[in-house]
């Protein structure tokens, strides 16, 4: 595993300064420095820990974090559903996730990967990796043998991999991509039942909040909702009819917001504003994971402690006389975007037999797994982390410190400091350790 992982490291470093400048001088201004932990070893970063080769770089002015890893390992630590669900829905969300990357590569980098250099990130922005934590434990095992059992097995649509889009849970139905971010319907992300009502903890799901919080925070997005609200609505469309939106009526006019943009507005600023009402309380105790757990939503206006509104009256009623005291009822389904594979729906159905490839083949308009290596790396530089001007790490054994694609030394278990300065990267020692090298910015080649 070591010899492995520090070939694909030199193959990454050899990219790198391919194409970086040469630097004249013996010495050089020390951008990227990377911890290849031995075979078994570990380095902890961010609470999670990682068997690949971690390299930080000073990019943009701020340290980017990635992980150099083969394919089996990135699969390994994806951390998207228990693993204690039953095998056939474990080996339905291996096969969606190895396509998303697959999708992803294929796509070539973008946004984040683009600017910092790694080729997909490990945040539920594209899909969540967490390394090896889980998976060192027994526990982990159930997962490994269903990335091993569909090993090389993507979905395929018109020669490219799909755009296997999954979430949490859709509640009875998913929806079809285009009525969530709009653009070119996609004929494997369309709407489909998804029988999940027994299994999900999120079938149904309310919020009620204050009139005024509900502008506040729109406000707080751009939309700004003047006058006193008289009604609220949201348009909902059939399958594949375009975009849900709120409307919101008051008496000096109305504005349309998008589900989608309503759901994030809420999720970035309403715990903030409102960290005693958001996010709301479950009814079995607890709270809900976020503000607004999804795009599938409606609404409704209530006055307090009473019925709720009819719109005709309100429009009657002088602007002095609504009620200061009206809620706003969110009455959703679902956690997440919607689109794709529901993972509870995806249980549902192993429990009830299927099999993973019928599983897939619903959720995804009929297509079944292809074997093929065409799409699938052999390695993957995943995005930790960036944006920091400090960072540390924790080895848990014997790792080599690298710099500039040069060899420093093989160091014991301990927390090393790496900050970005404006003439490079300091590399902080733990105590005890005593290097010339160490804390400087500029290393000889």
């Amino acid at each position: 595993m070591a010899s492995m992982v520090r070939q694909l490291f030199i193959a990454f470093l050899a990219g790198v300064f391919l194409m970086a400048p040469a630097v004249a001088g013996a010495e050089e201004r020390v951008e990227v420095v990377a911890l290849v932990p031995d075979e078994g070893e570990r380095i902890v970063f961010g609470g999670r820990t990682y068997a690949g080769v971690i390299t930080v770089r000073a990019t943009n002015g701020v340290l980017v974090v990635t992980e150099v890893v083969d394919l089996d390992g990135y699969l390994g630590g994806i951390r998207e559903v228990p693993f204690s669900w039953p095998e056939e829905a474990l080996e339905a969300q291996a096969v969606a996730a190895r396509t998303y990357l697959a999708w992803t590569l294929n796509r070539g980098r973008a946004g984040n990967g683009a600017r910092y250099g790694f080729d997909i990130c490990a945040t539920t922005a594209c899909q969540v990796y967490a390394g090896t934590g889980l998976v060192d434990r027994p526990s982990g095992e159930p997962w490994l043998d269903a990335v091993a059992a569909t090993a090389g097995e993507i979905l395929i649509y018109d020669g490219s991999p799909a755009q296997t889009l999954y979430s949490s849970s859709s509640g009875p139905r998913t929806r079809s991509v285009e009525d969530i971010w709009g653009g070119t319907p996609k004929p494997y992300l369309v709407a489909v039942d998804s029988a999940e009502e027994d299994a999900t903890p999120y079938w149904q799901w309310s919020v009620e909040l204050p009139v005024d919080a509900v502008t506040r925070i729109l406000a707080e997005d751009g939309y700004r909702v003047g006058g006193d609200i008289r009604e609220v609505e949201v348009q909902q469309t059939e399958d594949g009819g375009g975009i849900w939106r709120l409307a919101v009526e008051t008496e000096r006019g109305s504005v349309a917001v998008p589900n989608t943009t309503v759901r994030n507005a809420f999720n970035r600023h309403g715990t903030t504003l409102y960290p005693g009402l958001l996010p709301a309380n479950r009814p079995t105790g607890g709270t809900w994971p976020q503000a607004i757990l999804s795009y599938t939503f409606d609404v409704e206006l209530l006055a307090p402690d009473g019925p709720s509104l009819p719109a005709p009256l309100i429009a009657l009623l002088p602007p002095d006389d609504t009620p200061e005291d009206a809620v706003v009822v969110f009455e959703g389904t679902g956690w997440g975007h919607g689109v794709g594979m529901s993972q509870w729906g995806a249980k549902a159905m192993a429990d009830q037999g299927f099999t993973h490839e019928e599983i897939l083949a619903h959720y995804y308009g009929g297509l079944e797994p292809e074997t093929s290596d065409e799409f699938v790396p052999d390695d993957v530089v995943v995005g930790l982390g960036w944006g920091g001007l400090e960072e540390t790490f924790a080895a848990t054994g014997v790792f080599e410190l690298w710099a500039n694609g040069v060899r420093v030394d093989a160091f014991g278990p301990g927390e090393w400091t790496m900050r970005l300065l404006s003439n490079g990267i300091a590399v902080i020692p733990p105590a005890g350790v005593s290097d010339p090298r160490l804390g400087n910015r500029r290393w000889p080649r």
